[in-house]
């Protein structure tokens, strides 16, 4: 490990005796995401590396791999392969092999836009998107608990986005609050996408009445489940 923030890996270096490294694609304050091949299959996959040793890193793994697999049939969760134990820095550490999304993080996207924002219209489409997917987990009675910029992927399909989450987030709290939570973070998202605070008031109304001026309380009160966000979306007139 080159420093306490990154493993260093460079293309070519091997991950255990089956994978080789093509490229970093991520990192969080957990670790680092790298593009990886799977030395006999030629296929291509994902390798979340935790910086902790695998001691403190166990809890944490173990519930985010379960949980990736109870939600292995909703779309918008990334597929989680298995697990391995890693050997670097003299020391075992855990690694997640997923699969590989052939997108783009959404704050990187973003910055392909003028202005770093998008058109309400393409920002509404995305959020719809979004909307359905954590629906999806809602509906398991689970919840993601860390929806930002920097954990979703995004790929464009024709006039259609598709996603994957990743970095799935426990506080601690009821699961009935980490599910407001999600709403709240899918409308501030909604926000950070059209400009934010610079740009809310020339926003048009169908916008501001998801953002809600950024107000928690109005928020929930229009959208008490993802449910009645959907529904909102599919049926608001311009």
């Amino acid at each position: 490990m080159t420093s306490k923030n990154t493993f260093g890996l460079a293309k070519g270096d091997r991950l255990t005796w089956r994978y080789e490294v093509l490229e970093r694609i991520g990192a969080g304050t957990e670790g680092e995401v790298y593009k990886i091949r799977e030395k006999a299959t030629g296929l291509t996959r994902a390798a979340k590396l935790y910086f902790e040793t695998k001691e403190k890193t166990a809890p944490v793994f173990i519930r985010h791999a379960r949980k990736l697999d109870a939600l292995r049939d909703c779309d918008i969760v990334v597929k989680y392969l298995h697990a391995e134990e890693v050997w670097i820095n003299d020391r075992f550490i855990y690694c997640m092999i997923s699969e590989y999304f052939e997108g783009a993080l959404l704050e990187d996207l973003l910055k392909t836009y003028r202005g770093r924002r998008m058109p309400a219209f393409e920002a509404l489409s995305l959020i719809y998107t979004l909307t359905i997917g954590i629906e999806e987990i809602h509906a398991r009675k689970e919840f993601h608990g860390d929806l930002h910029k920097g954990n979703i992927f995004v790929e464009r399909m024709g006039v259609f986005f598709k996603l994957r989450t990743i970095d799935f987030h426990d506080w601690g709290r009821t699961p009935a609050t980490e599910r407001r939570s999600d709403i709240l973070c899918v409308a501030r998202l909604l926000y950070d996408l059209v400009g934010g605070r610079a740009h809310y008031q020339k926003q048009p109304q169908a916008i501001r009445d998801i953002c809600m001026g950024n107000r928690s309380d109005l928020i929930l009160k229009k959208f008490p489940t993802v449910f009645h966000l959907r529904a909102h979306l599919e049926t608001f007139e311009w």
